[in-house]
């Protein structure tokens, strides 16, 4: 199978890294600009190598084209292959090869009704279906690649209706090679999905960090933000140009989704302002050997059930088998703040052949322990983790 892959970055070179290190049975060929095919030779990324324009050349004979570049790039892209000489050729019936040839041709980009509208106006030998893989870093590179990148990622994939499965299974064979869950989808739901989870969430970020009060800042008081600010504004760092695209292309799915976040801070902002003010005298306490909490006669109810919402609505991302294409084995160990401290936990469990598959640390305080967070594919994987790091006298739990 010849695989074109059109905008040579990171994931484009992630593809291409794990088809190598896996020797799948596959040409690579990177489609790109001069600087960038340059370093993929360096790094043997590739098999054949094309610039932007010669799309005669790369698109004649390929078996799946998939356009790797930002979402107006992929627009312009699928237009230039509507006037290859060779495909018009083909429609005319006088190409080599016979009528039955078909060259599939996907995408990875973030928003999908847009670009399957186009991608159906592509003339045959051409067939399209979109995609979008749920995976990604914050760089953008070749160089950065990482063929382990789509593993336990959903891979949302888009055809047009009545599509056959038979037409689009090069590109299922690929996503289940790269150890992604393929999920069939229709564009609409993709774009109204995405607008929640991401397009969204990216805005609020922004304008989180974006609308910092000049009574902080005169002072520089927003560098004591805490954990939860930092955590929320991270993705305000995301370069403007990818977002421009998603921006233009999904803006009222995106506009409704803020629209109805903007309904609930309003319920949130009224719920605090139905509560009674503390005036710094001691509440009530319970009754000797009364655990429980005093009854609320503040006016707090409304408040309390929109955090009881919100921790339904978190619990809710991590249902079992959900977020993620298959569900990991997760423990917890506890740290200390020394160098080393992560080797010394790591290294045991490489030494016994124990893949980890993520890690996080979760909790960080200078001085202070922190909570390291391991996930496994297997349970058995979890299980030898944690009987190894409890022998090393480790805090340890399952998760």
């Amino acid at each position: 199978m010849r695989i074109t892959l059109v905008g040579f970055g990171l994931l484009a070179g992630s593809i291409a890294a794990a088809v190598k290190q896996a020797k799948f049975p596959a040409v690579i060929r990177a489609v790109s600009s001069a600087a960038t095919l340059k370093r993929a030779q360096e790094l043997e990324l590739a098999n054949e190598f094309f610039e932007y324009d010669a799309v005669e050349e790369w698109s004649k004979d390929s078996d799946l084209i998939l356009l790797c570049g930002p979402i107006l790039h992929i627009l312009k892209t699928m237009e230039a292959l509507k006037g290859v000489s060779w495909a018009k050729e083909f429609a005319a019936g006088t190409a080599q090869g016979g009528t039955g040839r078909q060259v599939l041709v996907s995408d990875i980009g973030s928003t999908k009704v847009e670009i399957c509208k186009a991608g159906s106006t592509l003339p045959a030998p051409f067939r399209f279906v979109g995609s979008h893989p749920m995976a990604g870093s914050e760089k953008r590179t070749c160089e950065h690649n990482d063929p382990a990148i789509f593993e336990n990622a959903y891979w949302f994939v888009c055809p047009p209706e009545g599509m056959e499965e038979s037409v689009y299974e090069p590109l299922l064979t690929l996503v289940k090679f790269l150890g992604a869950n393929a999920v069939v989808f229709p564009p609409e739901h993709h774009d109204a999905t995405m607008a929640w989870v991401s397009h969204m969430p990216q805005m609020l970020s922004s304008t989180l960090a974006g609308n910092l009060p000049e009574r902080l800042l005169s002072h520089n008081y927003q560098h004591y933000a805490g954990r939860a600010f930092r955590d929320m504004t991270r993705i305000a760092a995301s370069g403007w140009g990818m977002w421009h695209d998603i921006a233009v292309t999904n803006r009222n799915e995106t506009v409704r989704a803020l629209e109805e976040v903007r309904a609930g801070l309003d319920r949130t902002i009224e719920a605090m302002n139905a509560l009674k003010v503390v005036d710094g005298s001691a509440p009530s306490l319970p009754a000797a050997g009364d655990a429980s909490r005093p009854a609320a006669d503040d006016n707090s109810a409304a408040l309390e059930k929109i955090f009881k919402a919100g921790n339904d609505g978190r619990a809710s991302l991590f249902a079992p088998g959900r977020n993620a294409a298959s569900a990991f084995f997760e423990i917890t160990v506890q740290l200390k703040d020394k160098p080393g401290a992560l080797l010394s936990v790591l290294e045991p469990l490489a030494q016994e052949g124990i893949n980890v598959r993520d890690v996080e640390l979760m909790k960080v305080r200078e001085n202070v322990a922190g909570t390291l967070l391991l996930a496994f594919k297997t349970e058995d994987e979890a299980a030898r983790a944690l009987k190894i790091l409890k022998y090393l006298d480790y805090e340890v739990k399952g998760r």
